[in-house]
């Protein structure tokens, strides 16, 4: 693995970063989070839950108990997709999508067909649950349209 890196989502440090240093949470006002790969990663069960527990809880604890939540990923250094994490992230998906407003996924620009896939099968299981779900080649336009910035005091 090289130790490729990229331009930090927001201008300001991630609210939270996991044990690795390779995963990076914001959480967004409006009530989000976006969770950025911070270098060339492995998706594995230990990445999936520290995003489905530690950063979510994080970000339930400054939400508003009827508050529904943006869930951003950039996934653009991801280099495979652990079939493991696959099945944690869905499962945890379907377990909080009452409090789901809206999924945006950015894959790997050249990422293969199986990781592909895994990515295509949270979408399915999303979108059946009647998840808002896109798969998109850049966060930016949302993140503006949407005018979701890193929360202030959360970190």
């Amino acid at each position: 693995m090289s130790t490729t890196t990229r331009r930090l989502a927001f201008q300001r440090q991630p609210h939270l970063v996991d044990g690795s240093g390779s995963v990076g949470v914001w959480l967004t006002q409006p009530a989000g989070m976006l969770v950025q790969l911070l270098r060339e990663t492995v998706t594995t069960g230990d990445i999936a839950r520290f995003i489905s527990h530690d950063a979510y809880q994080r970000l339930v604890g400054v939400m508003r108990p009827d508050e529904r939540a943006f869930f951003l990923y950039d996934m653009a250094l991801m280099v495979r997709y652990e079939s493991e994490a696959r099945v944690i992230l869905t499962q945890w998906g379907l377990n909080v999508r009452d409090r789901i407003e809206h999924i945006v996924i950015r894959p790997p620009p050249e990422m293969n067909k199986l990781g592909r896939m895994g990515i295509q099968t949270i979408a399915a299981a999303m979108s059946l649950a009647r998840v808002p779900i896109d798969i998109v080649d850049d966060l930016e336009p949302f993140l503006r349209a949407r005018n979701l910035r890193p929360r202030l005091g959360a970190g």
